[in-house]
């Protein structure tokens, strides 16, 4: 078991860290939205951009293309394959309209559109074949003539995988790619591995133990981490006034959880970091409050604290 210290130095946080999860850009009258999103994602610094050709109902690749069509920093894109666009994304598009504002009054709309939606999504397709496909349509959608990383999405342990790693390393001799690898939206434990870049959900903050590699991706810390923060700021006083102290004057510390659990994961890991959101302005509040953290000198001593609530008596602070 490794012990975190959460002493060890960490580059620029922005550049180096932190990536912008594409996966609610949207096209059609949602796509002025996300492109905001990815300019002020730009203007904040981020530099890594995670997209597949499902995101956004399948819009996600050519909002981002557009995004950073004209910009001059430079970035990092990763795009995936295995599941297949959908069909009609404007289609799609208006569908979502419709029941959009049907799900703000009416009870269960939006989770029985969400549970008929994953019952008709197709499994994933690592077809030598359809992989070539799909990564061509994707560098076509991004106006790209090259992606830094492509991964396998939601692989299996029955996906025949070497003529895969054939494929990508032409991909890579052909100087159309960079480096490859897979990824899931589960925890680690169910990622088939392939390649060496690996995306998966960030480890619960009460896990005690963990294996995370620099080059790992983590998702998911605002959506199942910033609760776990919550409640231990709710269960301890003490706590919640030191991380309080990290925090812009006048912010209430409940309203920055999401915030305070990355600058936690980022303390906690060396690996790569996604944050989403399709909102310009809470992704603007959510970067400036985790700046004002990590420039705190008690940034760590307050997220080893924050740790110690996590564990169970008795347990270090693992990695």
């Amino acid at each position: 078991m490794n012990t975190a210290t959460f002493d060890r130095p960490i580059p620029d946080l922005l550049t180096d860290r932190l990536g912008f999860g594409c996966g609610r850009l949207k096209g059609g009258g949602d796509k002025a939205t996300s492109l905001r999103l990815i300019h002020a994602a730009l203007d904040l610094g981020i530099r890594y951009f995670d997209t597949a050709p499902p995101y956004g109902l399948g819009s996600s690749e050519s909002v981002l293309g557009d995004a950073l069509k004209g910009r001059q920093e430079n970035v990092l894109v990763a795009t995936k394959v295995g599941l297949a666009r959908p069909a009609s994304p404007g289609l799609m598009q208006k569908a979502r309209a419709v029941v959009k504002p049907l799900a703000s009054w009416v009870p269960g709309v939006r989770q029985a559109v969400l549970k008929g939606m994953a019952r008709r999504a197709a499994p994933s397709n690592l077809d030598a074949g359809f992989v070539a496909q799909s990564f061509e349509a994707s560098l076509q959608q991004l106006q790209r003539g090259r992606v830094d990383f492509l991964l396998l999405h939601e692989a299996r342990s029955h996906h025949e995988l070497a003529p895969l790693q054939a494929l990508f390393e032409r991909y890579v001799d052909k100087g159309r790619l960079g480096a490859y690898g897979s990824s899931t939206g589960d925890p680690l434990y169910q990622l088939v591995r392939f390649g060496s870049v690996l995306q998966y959900r960030c480890p619960p903050p009460d896990a005690t133990w963990t294996t995370v590699a620099p080059s790992d991706v983590l998702h998911g810390a605002l959506r199942f981490t910033a609760p776990a923060v919550q409640q231990a700021m709710a269960l301890d006083r003490g706590l919640t006034d030191q991380l309080a102290g990290l925090l812009p004057r006048g912010t209430a510390p409940a309203s920055a959880s999401g915030s305070l659990a990355l600058a936690y994961a980022l303390a906690r890991f060396d690996s790569r970091l996604l944050l989403s959101t399709n909102d310009p302005r809470r992704l603007v509040t959510t970067v400036e409050q985790l700046q004002h953290i990590t420039a705190s000198p008690d940034w760590r001593p307050a997220m080893q604290n924050l740790h110690a609530a996590f564990a169970p008596a008795g347990v270090p602070c693992a990695r």
